[in-house]
């Protein structure tokens, strides 16, 4: 008797030590796997043609932390333009789930689309990862223009009903919002010329075939220089810095219209804690260069941080905003 009972406690000894072992084993796994994050390179979706806005700010980004040396992994730029950017947004959210090395990032119609019905993915099917800045719009009239302020120009449209016209881009976009934002805030009622690209707008603006417009200041910002335009107010929080700084914001001039893009990193929707912060910790520290901080200032941006948490509740206001004037302004 005693001899069995000797042996089952022996017996049950050994099967306590497996089970430890394979419980410590089973525990050790997870973050030797989250230690080796990233394992292979990231690939980094642009849902716009090469060229534009979009693919400058992921381009001028993915080479400051190549340069910088600020992931062990490289980060691939692939182009997947269409659909106002919906190919490459769904190419993302619903191909990629859950995967921590597909990433891309954001615009004005990242939100526009899903609320037109043109693209079958919205905000919430990502996780935020970082906004890095804010690329502001200019109000502008032709340098040629009688209109010195954006005073002059709101009482001219009071006193003469839809006469006033402005020129801006296409569809459910940050132009058209600030327009009918302020034309709802004045109480002036002027009328929305929409174009196709910024070219077109600069044209009609210049050539006074609308009375003012709207620009991004990298767009304008030349033609400013060079006396052909004239900046009335900037849509930003605070006034653009540098040469542009004399530009007062819509605040300043009555009306509390903040309207920027904001620019920044998202990823498919499932990603652990640990993965968001070490992307968070690297698109930081690329933001913290020299090199980032002259090509935000070079292109009159607004450097505005947002980590995760916050950048999501912006995209949520961004959402809820654009969605109040859907049928204001039309699909």
């Amino acid at each position: 008797m005693k001899r069995n009972t000797r042996w089952m406690a022996m017996i049950m000894a050994c099967l306590f030590a497996l089970t430890t072992v394979v419980g410590c084993s089973g525990k050790a796994d997870a973050p030797q796997a989250q230690a080796n994050y990233p394992e292979k390179p990231f690939e980094m979706i642009v849902p716009m043609g090469a060229g534009g806005g979009s693919d400058v700010f992921i381009r001028t980004l993915t080479k400051v932390i190549a340069d910088n040396k600020l992931s062990p992994k490289p980060i691939v730029v692939v182009n997947k333009p269409g659909g106002s950017g919906s190919i490459g947004w769904s190419y993302v959210a619903n191909d990629h789930k859950g995967d921590p090395y597909e990433l891309s990032t954001v615009s004005s119609s990242f939100y526009t689309g899903p609320l037109s019905g043109q693209s079958p993915v919205s905000y919430k099917d990502f996780t935020h990862v970082i906004a890095l800045c804010v690329d502001p719009n200019l109000l502008l009239v032709s340098a040629d223009s009688k209109y010195q302020t954006l005073a002059e120009l709101l009482a001219d449209a009071k006193a003469n009903p839809e006469k006033i016209s402005a020129a801006g881009s296409s569809g459910l976009s940050v132009d058209a919002i600030t327009f009918y934002s302020l034309q709802e805030k004045s109480g002036a009622k002027m009328k929305y010329v929409p174009f196709g690209g910024g070219g077109e707008v600069m044209t009609a603006i210049m050539g006074q075939h609308t009375t003012f417009g709207f620009l991004g200041p990298s767009e304008a910002a030349a033609q400013i220089e060079a006396g052909k335009l004239r900046a009335l107010a900037v849509t930003t929080e605070k006034r653009v810095s540098g040469e542009l700084k004399d530009i007062p914001t819509l605040k300043e001039s009555g009306f509390d219209i903040v309207m920027a893009q904001t620019r920044g990193i998202v990823a498919p929707s499932g990603l652990s804690a640990e993965n968001v912060k070490y992307l968070e910790d690297m698109f930081a520290k690329a933001a913290a260069t020299p090199e980032w901080k002259k090509f935000v200032a070079d292109n009159f941006m607004e450097e505005t941080i947002m980590m995760s948490e916050e950048f999501t509740k912006e995209s949520e206001t961004m959402s809820t905003m654009f969605e109040k004037y859907l049928g204001v302004i039309g699909k």
